[in-house]
């Protein structure tokens, strides 16, 4: 009988996300896939005891980019094995992927034996870059990847993801703290973080530059 492998699966696709657990688990012996509708449900939720075997990442969700919540997780001194998704056409930041630690990236278009074949060769210990140009895992990632120089993902801690996604959303700082059950001074204390790491003034600047490296 196989060993057990826990997964965690991460990605706001649902469909996706409950047609991909559900065939690992069919077609693996002893995987089991926890799945998780909201990357920053799962960052709370993630920590030293988590003890997944592998994590995979959608690059790109609704509130938060696959590359940040990469680099939360490594944030976290997290040695779990990371495997990247992505269903858009552009080619792949396969570069940026690398340098946060990921070990493979699949498109969601490749076949059954290819996506399995990811899975497998990750927890086997094995790099596991399917369908991606020779180019992309160069010391640069694509340009169309890169609206800004030497783009830099902002090292947030999810309590601050949560109060970026709702300043997104056109929410007052009175709203934030009753919505997530904190002071108002506490908001505004991680707002100035938010500003600092972000390297913006104003929450207008701020909007905008969590949009271009997509945060929100």
């Amino acid at each position: 009988m196989s060993a057990t492998r826990r997964l965690a699966l991460v990605d706001d696709h649902r469909m996706f996300s409950d047609g991909f657990s559900a065939l690992l688990m069919q077609l693996r012996e002893g995987y089991t896939v926890e799945v998780f509708d909201d990357p920053v449900a799962f960052l709370k939720a993630f920590g030293p005891d988590s003890n997944y075997d592998l994590i995979i990442l959608d690059l790109v969700m609704r509130t938060m980019n696959g590359l940040a919540l990469l680099a939360a997780i490594r944030e976290r001194k997290s040695r779990c094995p990371v495997l990247m998704l992505s269903g858009i056409g552009a080619e792949p930041p396969v570069a940026e992927m690398k340098r946060l630690g990921a070990r493979g990236f699949v498109h969601k278009s490749a076949d059954t034996e290819t996506m399995l074949a990811a899975v497998d060769g990750i927890l086997a210990g094995q790099a596991s870059f399917f369908g991606v140009q020779a180019e992309s895992v160069g010391d640069h990632a694509p340009e169309d990847w890169h609206p800004e120089a030497d783009r830099q993902l902002p090292r947030l801690g999810p309590r601050q993801l949560e109060i970026l996604h709702l300043m997104g959303g056109g929410v007052t700082n009175k709203e934030i703290a009753s919505t997530l059950n904190i002071s108002e001074n506490t908001v505004k204390s991680h707002m100035r973080a938010i500003f600092e790491a972000l390297d913006v003034h104003t929450r207008t600047a701020c909007m905008r530059k969590a949009q271009a490296l997509g945060l929100i």
